[in-house]
């Protein structure tokens, strides 16, 4: 069971909204001044508007028509988040077709696209967003899957395709929205979202979210909280500058399923957990910052972006794993693992329209430089009220959820390393239109990826340096309206030693 309470305020049709919802509210109100008059039935009109989007300028970093990118591109947009309550990417991807959502150890997102599977393919609003943790949906305002290979865009990675969180911005407008939400198992979560223009140049909004709710497994929690404030800074009639922040967190208990016995889920209570609930906590706390500046020189427009991201992320797992071989014992292991990393990027683009004779050029010169620094530590866990040694212990599969003693120290594999990877990236990209029906888009992208990696527990020091050219070709053919067959090429690579 679930149930969502929403309440807008915009100005324009505020007034409108409460009249309409009396009739349902009290479906035999008369109103005082008039007893005889009795309401035999309402009549309700309205027009949805639709969850479709006409452009976006993820896949091509220009504002660009869907129909006329020759990519394919599934965008799941705020009113249908709205419409089906959705609070996190798993929800998401149930609406874009080859895409779908691994467990992922219960402590992250963990995108399948097009059989490929990886957790680094995040972006938002452009930008990479890599570490491995739960996004959730309360500051987008849509979520785009760019499929296929994407490296002239967004660079390495990105084989099946990437995910990109569009967020909600300041726009000049003034509004506000509360959500709350419940169901099943306790389940609470109360959103929200305001609006307002202090005068022509400048807009502020803010939207946050809190949650604490359970789960139909027992002894699963999960409190999350965020806010993300943005401005609008309209310093000239060619200059705007946009500012936002995010600060997100949570901790829950990460949920490893139920194990597998001769290919199939063991026959179990769906609310059994199996492991230990309390010893397998898994939390992140985000930090991100951001500014965009877009100037019109007249003709030529500049759009630079620069983000800074703290990520600190830590989960740990008494955990389930094979079955024995009469189906009645299951084994049992358990680790720790923490990482922190500090995410800087910069983006620059130039755009402006050509002509050579009928043909047209939408053209794109930009270039990209990151720095990401992580460290990572892992634990192994130790079964000390078994043995000093034991990291692995049998229960029966009839009594799985257990309390009982771990100590956590390092074995000889477990990583204790701390990784630098710098990026420096040049683009360019040519938008032809050839002729009313007939559209091409080529583009180049070099890459240079350094790493230096130094592994902490040995003391082993290693750098690598990759040099990476990333092509792009593509073909749109529109033979009637709204119809578009496209052909395309393009390349995405990922480096031996990329620290995502």
């Amino acid at each position: 069971m679930f149930f969502s309470l929403r309440w807008a305020v915009r100005r324009a049709t505020l007034f409108t909204a409460t009249v309409s919802l009396l009739p349902l509210l009290a479906p035999g109100l008369a109103w005082a001044d008039d007893a005889a008059t009795e309401v035999s039935s309402v009549t309700v009109r309205g027009a949805r508007g639709g969850y479709g989007v006409e452009q976006t300028r993820t896949a091509t970093k220009t504002a660009t028509a869907l129909i006329d990118t020759p990519q394919a591109v599934s965008v799941v947009t705020r009113e249908l988040i709205d419409d089906q309550a959705m609070q996190g990417m798993a929800d998401v991807v149930r609406y874009m077709p080859g895409v779908g959502m691994a467990q992922g150890e219960g402590n992250r997102n963990a995108p399948i696209m097009r059989g490929v599977s990886s957790t680094a393919n995040f972006f938002v609003d452009g930008v990479r967003d890599d570490v491995e943790y739960f996004r959730d949906l309360y500051n987008v305002e849509r979520v785009e899957a760019m499929k296929g290979p994407n490296a002239m865009i967004f660079g390495r990675g990105g084989g099946g395709g990437i995910l990109n969180r569009v967020t909600r911005q300041a726009d000049g407008t003034r509004g506000g929205e509360l959500v709350l939400q419940g169901g099943s198992w306790n389940n609470r979560r109360v959103t929200g979202d305001l609006r307002q223009q202090l005068n022509d140049r400048i807009s502020l909004r803010a939207t946050g979210v809190y949650e604490n709710s359970d789960s139909y497994r027992d002894g699963v929690q999960l409190e999350r909280y965020g806010v993300n404030p943005t401005a609008r800074l309209v310093l000239s009639e060619r200059t705007t500058v946009r500012l936002s922040y995010e600060y997100f967190t949570y901790d829950m208990v990460a949920d490893r399923g139920i194990p597998s016995f001769q290919g199939r889920p063991v026959r179990t209570p769906p609310s059994t957990f199996f492991g230990d609930p309390a010893g397998s906590p898994t939390g992140a706390t985000i930090k991100v910052a951001s500014g965009v500046i877009e100037h019109d020189f007249g003709g030529v427009s500049l759009r630079n972006v620069t983000s800074f991201g703290d990520y600190d992320k830590a989960y740990q797992n008494v955990y389930p794993g094979a079955v024995n071989a009469a189906g009645t014992a299951v084994s049992l292991s358990a680790y720790n693992n923490a990482t922190r990393r500090e995410n800087l990027f910069n983006q620059t683009d130039l755009t402006w329209s050509a002509a050579t004779g009928p043909v047209g050029h939408k053209l794109l010169l930009g270039a990209e430089f990151g720095r990401q620094r992580t460290d990572n530590f892992r634990q192994t866990g130790y079964f000390t009220g078994v043995g000093p040694t034991v990291t692995t212990i049998t229960v029966p599969l009839t009594a799985p959820t257990v309390s009982v003693p771990v100590t956590y120290r390092q074995s000889a594999t477990d990583a204790d390393n701390h990784g630098l990877a710098k990026i420096a990236a040049a683009y360019a990209q040519d938008q032809i239109q050839l002729t009313g029906r007939l559209q091409a888009i080529v583009g180049l992208r070099y890459d240079r990826f350094d790493v230096n990696f130094r592994n902490n527990r040995t003391g082993a020091v290693f750098a690598t340096q990759d040099k990476l050219w990333s092509p792009r070709a593509g073909l749109v053919f529109k033979p009637v309206e709204p119809l578009a067959l496209y052909a395309s090429y393009s390349r995405s690579y990922l480096p031996a030693r990329a620290t995502s």
